[in-house]
Formats: C-alpha cells, sequence, structure tokens
C-alpha cells in the first residue's frame, strides 16, 4: 500500500469518525491596532492583520500596543479588547485568561452571523472525501452549475478541465464558441461578452478530434443582470467594504453567493486562501463553492487539504 493511499485511507477513517464536523466560530475580531496575535493552542501564536474569525479553543492577546473589537455571534454583543490581555475562546462564550482590558459587553448589529454559522454548518458536509477512480474506456463527463447569475463585471463560466487532449463546445441559446484544450490547470474559464440581460439557456460539451465526446442531458440557466442590476449589486459590495465589521472575504462571498453570482465567491475563496492558506478552519466555504460549481476535482483536493489539516492539529491537541 503506498503512503499515498494510507494517509487517504486515514483522512477518510478521520471523517467517518466525525472529528472533522468542526463547531462554527464563536466569535469574529475586527478594527485591528498594534499587535494582535491568536493561538490554536496557546503555545504557537500568529500575527492577526485583519478581520478573522475565531473558533473554540484559540485564544487570542495583545501587546502593549495592541488593541480590537470582538464580536461574540452568541450574545451578538462587542468587546473592546485593549492592551496586554488574553482571552479565550470557548464554546458559546469568551473568557479573560490574562490581563484586564477586556470592556463590558454592548450591544452591536450582528444580523450577518447568524447566516454565517448556518452556512458554516452546510458546508460540514462538503468536506467528506470519497475516492474516486476512473475506469478504462469509462466516458468523460463534466458537470456546469444548474443555474447561475453573471453580470457585466462578474462574466466568467467555468467548468473542469478534463485533460489537455480535450476541447469544449459552449453554446448559450444558438450561439456556438469553441474553446481550445489546455494544458495546465484544473478548471477552464470563458469570459461571456456581449450577452443581453436576461434569461438564457446554456451548455458545455466535451469534444475530441472534432468529435462530442460528452453532452449534458439538457441544459443548464443562465441570467445577466443588466447595468442597472449591477449597479445595485455593486452599491452593496461598497456597503460591506465600508464597514469594518462585516468588511472580510466570507462576508463578501456570502453576498455574492446570494445574488447567485458563483464564480465571482468562489474567486473571493480562492484569493483569500491564495493569501492563508493557514485559515483551515474557515475552508469548507470554498469546499462548498466547489461543489456548487460541479468543479469536483478541485473539491475533493481541498477536502483532503482540510481533513489532512484537521486530522494533525486533533493530533497535536
Amino acid at each position: 500500500m503506498s503512503k499515498f493511499v494510507r494517509s487517504l485511507t486515514a483522512i477518510v477513517a478521520f471523517v467517518v469518525a466525525g472529528v472533522a464536523f468542526a463547531a462554527g466560530p464563536v466569535a469574529k475580531i475586527t478594527q485591528i491596532e498594534g499587535t494582535v496575535e491568536f493561538s490554536r493552542d496557546g503555545e504557537k501564536w500568529s500575527a492577526i492583520t485583519r478581520n478573522k474569525y475565531l473558533f473554540p479553543g484559540y485564544q487570542v492577546r495583545t501587546a502593549g500596543d495592541g488593541s480590537a473589537k470582538v464580536l461574540n455571534q452568541g450574545s451578538g454583543v462587542t468587546h473592546d479588547l485593549g492592551e496586554a490581555t488574553t482571552i479565550a475562546v470557548l464554546e458559546d462564550e469568551i473568557e479573560v485568561v490574562a490581563g484586564s482590558n477586556f470592556s463590558d459587553p454592548e450591544s452591536a448589529d450582528g444580523s450577518f452571523w447568524q447566516a454565517l454559522v448556518n452556512k458554516f454548518s452546510t458546508t460540514q458536509r462538503y468536506t467528506t472525501v470519497r475516492r474516486s477512480v476512473k475506469r478504462d474506456g469509462e466516458a468523460v463527463r463534466i458537470g456546469t452549475a444548474r443555474d447561475i447569475t453573471l453580470s457585466p463585471t462578474y462574466s466568467d463560466l467555468v467548468w473542469t478541465n478534463v485533460g489537455p487532449e480535450y476541447a469544449y463546445r459552449l453554446t448559450i441559446d444558438d450561439d456556438v464558441a469553441e474553446v481550445q484544450p489546455s494544458s495546465t490547470g484544473e478548471m477552464i474559464r470563458f469570459t461571456v461578452k456581449d450577452l443581453t440581460a436576461g434569461e438564457h439557456s446554456y451548455q458545455v460539451e466535451v469534444v475530441l478530434d472534432g468529435e462530442v465526446q460528452y453532452a449534458p442531458r439538457r441544459p443548464s440557466t443562465l441570467v445577466m443582470l443588466s447595468s442597472e442590476q449591477e449597479g445595485v449589486l455593486l452599491s452593496g459590495l461598497d456597503d460591506i467594504r465600508n464597514d469594518p465589521v462585516r468588511n472580510d472575504a466570507f462576508v463578501i462571498a456570502d453576498f455574492l453567493e446570494t445574488q447567485n453570482l458563483l464564480v465571482g465567491a468562489m474567486d473571493v475563496y480562492r484569493d483569500y486562501f491564495a493569501a492563508y492558506p493557514e485559515d483551515n478552519d474557515m475552508r469548507p466555504f470554498l469546499i462548498k463553492s466547489y461543489h456548487d460549481l460541479k468543479l469536483l476535482q478541485l473539491k475533493e483536493k481541498e477536502a483532503i487539504t482540510y481533513n489532512t489539516v484537521q486530522m494533525q492539529d486533533t493530533e497535536t491537541l
């Protein structure tokens, strides 16, 4: 048995045991000033330089120049975290471990919290690793989102790259675009141009040497926003980015997902984890995004990464 198979077997056993189904975030730290750090085990500390979600078992500490605000999602209140203070995140509350600069609670608008926590719970079902082996002679298959929205700014469609020898035929209504093979990457990206606002049908076929190897049973649905509709969308994004509490990748991606702009949301998640790959606790959001877009190879790869790190963290603790 190869090392990869042994590792994957251990990951699958880990998931089946239910250990990987983590609790959701308890709090969010925002408005960071000076030196603020967090730790999962109380020994290894890392700097916090942006809004960050805090899970049970996390600790946060400030240096003499550090301060931040902490939003408790369970109680919907905020605390001011001052200098030279350490707090610990429990299952449903926050306690002071050292220092005294942690203010009494104040009420806050945490309306975005419940949707995010509910979504986190939903994402857990997509973290299971399912081993699949393609058999010789098995027909090549891809999937596309059954229902997706684009806009003049968020105008890309994506699907799985099944191999460097395959081309693709994208049909939107009666318009056909031939998409050339790609020798790199696990995802094909196509920018839709000059499409009128409204609802359209679309489908992607897999082509080899001019012959269709795979065609979906029925087309999917694509909605293109008008310039006016996109103006409302962009205004909503500006509101989030100008709010110091809400301005983070997960709130922005959630907003795009509620508008069914699935590729735009995926890109936000991908950019975030490219910049902060260590934030594994939030990785299920990216995994679900890949699932929604039928990018199953990327979904499985991220699920393996997530469960490997969760298993390692559990063994360390």
